[in-house]
Parts: C-alpha cells; sequence; structure tokens
C-alpha cells in the first residue's frame, strides 16, 4: 500500500528512485493547484496494516482519527470533521451514504487498495458539497502478475483470500477476494460483535491508445455484518444482514470525460429482545460524468472541470415487528433524489520565490422529497487561494484560504422513521453550511528529510447536529456557529544505520472546538501522536509503531470522556523465496483496553492479536 507520495520498503541505492516517483506523481485533476503548496500526508504507508476497515487503516496518520462506532462500518475523521462533512471517493467516484456516521468504503478490502489521497480543510472546490471538512480518495491495487495472497487473524478467526492476476497483452487487471471474521474481543477477552463476510471482484483495462483509457468494474456482497456497539446485546443488537456495492467508472480520451455510477443495497437489522425489531432496507443510484483539461495561461496552469452527480431512487423502507416478531408496521420513510451540476477552474503560477495557486467551484444542487412533495434548490459558491513562499533551497512557508459549503443530506431533509438510536426526523428548511477556512505551515525538505507544521482555524455557520428531543426521539437542527482551532505535525527521517536504510516518522495534532456558545462540539477527537520506525533489509522490512492518544473530558451530547491510552503494533515481511512472501503483523501488543472514539456507544478496541500472510507469485 501507498500514500500519495510513496515511501515504500527501499534500500538505500533505492531511495532516489523513489524520490523521482515522488516528483513526476500527480494527484487527481482537481487536487492539482492546492496540491502544489500544501502539506503532503502519508496516511497509508507501510507501517499501517488492517484487516476489516479501511478507517483502520489510515486512522493514526497527522490529520486522521477514528470516529463513531467500531467494526467493518467505522468510519475517520479529518482535523475534526466527520460522518456527512467528509468525502470518500473511490478511484475518483463520491461514495454517498444515507447513514448518519458516513461512509470509509467498507466495501473495500485494505488489501486491494493501493494508495490513500488526503485532501484537508475546507475542500468543497476540489471535492463538492460533501467535502466541507475535506476527503480521502482510494485507489485501488493494479495487478500486474498472477498472485494468492492468503492471511489468517487469530483473535476472530479471520480469513482472507485474494486471487490476482493481468493479461498485459489485453490490458486487463483483475482480482478475486474473500474475506471472513467471526466475533473479536477486546483487551479484557471481552467479546465484540464485529464479525462479517465480504467477497469481491474487481475487473479492469487501461489503454491510454484506446478510445476507452481506463474501463473498471468492482462488485462487492457482504453478509451478518455486525456492529460492534456498548449496548449490551441483551438490550439491543444491530447488524446487516446485506451490504452490496456495484461500482464502475469508464474514462474516455476525448476531454478526459469520466462516467461513473454506484449502486447500493443495504439492510439493517435493529434487534431489541422483548421488546420489537426494526428492519430498515437502503437503497440508492448514484451517477455521474465529469470533463476536465488543463492549458498553460500566462506562465501557469488552468484546469477547468464541469460535471454532474446525481443520486437517484435513495429510498428507505422500515418495517417493525413485535417481540412476537407478528408485524406492526411497514412503510416508507424516504423517497428523494438529489442532482448537483458545477462548474470549476483551478490555476497555478510558480515564480522565483514561490507557487501561487487558487481554485473557485459554482454549484447548483436541486433535491426533492417525492413522499411530501418537496423540493429545494441550493446555489453555491466556494473558492480558494494559496501561496508557497520559498525561504531558502529547503525551508518555505504556505498561506492558504478557503470557502465551502455542505448541502445537507436527504436523510437530514427528509427522513422521518427509526435508528439504531431511536426515532429520527428531518427539516426540509435546513440551511446549507458555510465554512471558512484559514492553513498556516511551515516546511522544511531534503532529499532524506521531510518536515511540516500546520495551524489552521475553520469557522462553520448554520452547523447541522441531530439533537435528542426526548428519550427516543432525535431531530436535526442548525445551530448558529462552530469553531475547530488545531496544529497538526509530520516528520519522515531517512537514515542508514549498520549498512542497513531506515526510516522515522512521527506524526500527530491537537485539535478543539467549540460552538457560538463557547460550549464544545461533536466529532472533536483527542489529541494523538505516533511514532513509527521501520527498518529495510535485502529480503524483507521491519516496523514498530507507537501511538499514544490523550484523554479527554468535554461534555458533548452523544459523546462520553476518553482516558489516554498507548499502543503498540510491530510487524514484518520476508521474501523466503522469488516467489514467495512471507508476512506477520502482532497489533495491540500490550492488549491495550480502551474505547475506538469518543461516540457513547463506541466499543472497546480489539484486543491483542496476530496476523499472519503469506502471499505467491506465479
Amino acid at each position: 500500500m501507498l500514500s500519495l507520495f510513496p515511501f515504500c520498503a527501499l534500500a538505500a541505492d533505492e531511495w532516489e528512485k523513489a524520490l523521482r516517483v515522488e516528483v513526476i506523481e500527480k494527484a487527481p485533476g482537481t487536487l492539482n493547484a492546492a496540491a502544489k503548496i500544501l502539506p503532503k500526508y502519508d496516511i497509508a504507508d507501510d507501517t499501517h496494516f488492517s484487516t476489516d476497515s479501511l478507517t483502520n487503516l489510515v486512522a493514526g496518520a497527522s490529520a486522521i482519527s477514528t470516529n463513531g462506532q467500531g467494526g467493518l462500518f467505522q468510519t475517520y475523521n479529518i482535523r475534526g470533521f466527520a460522518r456527512w462533512r467528509i468525502q470518500t471517493l473511490v478511484e475518483g467516484v463520491p461514495i454517498h451514504t444515507d447513514r448518519r456516521a458516513g461512509s470509509a468504503a467498507e466495501f473495500l478490502a485494505p488489501s486491494m487498495m493501493d494508495k490513500a489521497q488526503l485532501v484537508y480543510g475546507a475542500a468543497s472546490t476540489q471535492l463538492g458539497s460533501g467535502a466541507i471538512g475535506g476527503g480521502i480518495d482510494f485507489s485501488l491495487f493494479n495487478p500486474v502478475q498472477t498472485t494468492m495472497d492468503m492471511s489468517y487473524g487469530s483473535n476472530n478467526d479471520y480469513r482472507e483470500v485474494t486471487l490476482a492476476g493481468s493479461d498485459p497483452e489485453h490490458h486487463v487487471s483483475w482480482a478475486l477476494n474473500h474475506r471472513h471474521a467471526n466475533s473479536s474481543s477486546n483487551g479484557r477477552g471481552e467479546p465484540l460483535y464485529d464479525g462479517f463476510e465480504v467477497h469481491s471482484l474487481m475487473a479492469r483495462q487501461r489503454n491510454q491508445q484506446g478510445m476507452v483509457r481506463d474501463a473498471l468494474v468492482l462488485y462487492s456482497t457482504a453478509n451478518n455484518v455486525a456492529k460492534a456497539s456498548a449496548h449490551p446485546v441483551s438490550e439491543q443488537f444491530t447488524r446487516y444482514p446485506d451490504n452490496d456495492h456495484l461500482l464502475a467508472k469508464a474514462v474516455f480520451g476525448w476531454q478526459n470525460l469520466t462516467i461513473y455510477a454506484h449502486s447500493a443495497h443495504t439492510t439493517t437489522l435493529t434487534q431489541r429482545p422483548g421488546v420489537r425489531t426494526n428492519e430498515v432496507e437502503n437503497n440508492a443510484v448514484s451517477s455521474g460524468f465529469h470533463l476536465s483539461d488543463t492549458k498553460d495561461l500566462i506562465g501557469g496552469s488552468l484546469q477547468w472541470r464541469t460535471g454532474l452527480d446525481s443520486r437517484l431512487n435513495v429510498s428507505a423502507d422500515e418495517l417493525e415487528m413485535d417481540e412476537q416478531h407478528i408485524l406492526v408496521t411497514e412503510q416508507r420513510t424516504m423517497d428523494a433524489e438529489q442532482v448537483d451540476m458545477y462548474v470549476a477552474l483551478d490555476y497555478s503560477r510558480t515564480t522565483i520565490k514561490g507557487t501561487w495557486a487558487a481554485g473557485t467551484r459554482v454549484a447548483v444542487t436541486y433535491q426533492s422529497n417525492r413522499l411530501e412533495d418537496q423540493s429545494q434548490k441550493d446555489a453555491n459558491l466556494s473558492g480558494f487561494i494559496g501561496y508557497q513562499y520559498s525561504l531558502s533551497q529547503h525551508w518555505a512557508l504556505t498561506g492558504y484560504l478557503s470557502h465551502a459549503y455542505r448541502v445537507p443530506s436527504l436523510t437530514e431533509r427528509y427522513y422521518a422513521g427509526s435508528t439504531p438510536r431511536g426515532e429520527v426526523f428531518g427539516d426540509a428548511n435546513l440551511p446549507t453550511e458555510k465554512a471558512r477556512n484559514i492553513d498556516l505551515s511551515l516546511l522544511y525538505t531534503t532529499p532524506s528529510t521531510r518536515f511540516s507544521l500546520s495551524y489552521f482555524h475553520q469557522n462553520i455557520v448554520d452547523y447541522i447536529e441531530r439533537l435528542a428531543v426526548s428519550d427516543t426521539i432525535r431531530q436535526y437542527q442548525a445551530l448558529e456557529a462552530a469553531n475547530i482551532n488545531g496544529v497538526n505535525y509530520q516528520l519522515k527521517q531517512r537514515f542508514i544505520l549498520a549498512g542497513f536504510s531506515g526510516e522515522l516518522s512521527l506524526s500527530g495534532q491537537w485539535i478543539s472546538g467549540e460552538d457560538n456558545n463557547r460550549q464544545p462540539v461533536a466529532d472533536i477527537p483527542p489529541s494523538q501522536h505516533r511514532a513509527a520506525l521501520s527498518l529495510f533489509f535485502p529480503r524483507g522490512n521491519g516496523y514498530l509503531a507507537v501511538m499514544q492518544r490523550a484523554s479527554s473530558h468535554e461534555q458533548v451530547d452523544g459523546e462520553l470522556p476518553t482516558e489516554s491510552v498507548n499502543r503498540i503494533d510491530v510487524g514484518y515481511s520476508h521474501d523466503v523465496a522469488t516467489n514467495t512472501k512471507l508476512s506477520v503483523h502482532f497489533r495491540n501488543v500490550t492488549d491495550a483496553y480502551y474505547v475506538v472514539s469518543r461516540d457513547d456507544l463506541a466499543p472497546y478496541a480489539r484486543g491483542r492479536e496476530w496476523v499472519a500472510s503469506v502471499k505467491l507469485y506465479f
């Protein structure tokens, strides 16, 4: 797995090759201008490992932490923003969800991911409405030969098999993945109901000389996904009997035309033994297209992009049964759709002393509720401007201002029904959230060192939260304003020791947030810091990672105080033969006992485990 700028297991004589890759590799088109001046964060390097969610793979990076409840549907937090305020993408395709917790592309196996690209701050210009707090674009791996990868995990009887291959003559690659996990246990041996079974298929054709330059199909089907929660199973238990996704994308040579579609189906079953059972079936089809191109202008580079993103047939059907499993009610709780049209521009220009970057986006969003014959139209404008000033050959200062918006989700405006939290009601008149962001960064870069220290401040107006009206009823409401401030840092230092190459990584963040009444707001994670040491040998590489998360005692509705924790992970991979690689990862070595986030229903983290893998090359 690689990060935005890859730091792979490299011998000393390969470092320069990696540096050249860093220089010439480009972020996706919508990121080009801002990426030239902002610090780059490594969020999925070889010291990160996960067998279940992509969140656990990227959590612990400088700007990212876990959010919400645990299990396969665990979501992430970017600098104090989570849920619908951050945008997850897979291969540039926006992944929408009707779950308040947000989406971390739970249908994508971490072992099938190649790299993760982070956009942070008020990023509507780059990624659209859902990125008022940033986003992550996950890219799939690209098999170049036939391989079989088999893994086993001790804590939850985890089993995974990945078979992948390619046909270079026809520019085709493919992969099959099977994952199965039983319930695991936490640091005290108590059960965590977080089992799952997922099957995935990927097929892709890439040909830069053809009319269709990139064609991708990804299918994933999951069953019996258990939602790890602090709720005693004797009182309430939530699982997802079905979670099916079909994603397709095609990129053409003319104006980089990209067409995509994503079909999602999820069934949520919430059982309250002796009381009732609620089943909610969510269906949605997202589709869209965009065109883009880059032109030279006044000594710089101008990129334009226009497109349409739609969500059609977004429905939620609920049925409720009593303690005798007799049907009580059956109703459609949401039937809505959304269409977003936009035009975006960004521009960058490098001068003798620095680089300018700026961009803007104009968007119109239409939403409709077919159950109540309601409709809304939102027109929004966002933008950013930044400058990186070169202090010397190695030091630079960056200032970055951005403005963003977030149109309320279909759920926030139109949903009325049951959830694992109780009865929830939307508000069709919710206003669009608006945000202003400022980033100030100090950067230091040499062939063997990369360091950045950043301060950020983000102000949000009409901050939407789900507030308790009673013990069993919650309503989406807009607060007046909220402010989030923070500092994050990252250091990458390569070295040679006793003839072997190595790398030391340090990263962390401090964040605070409050509303206009100076009361703390939700989703502000405790400060966290991570240190990782990697050593690269002629036939293998190993790492030691230590994560420290501070205690947090802010009083926020829906959240609980958390205690500090230290966690240690260790791993090693070895090429035992030219066609065989063995890997072993020891996670939570000290059996640390801690909750995965501040969510009041967050479970305790999985306890000590080891995961062994063998990869065969054919």
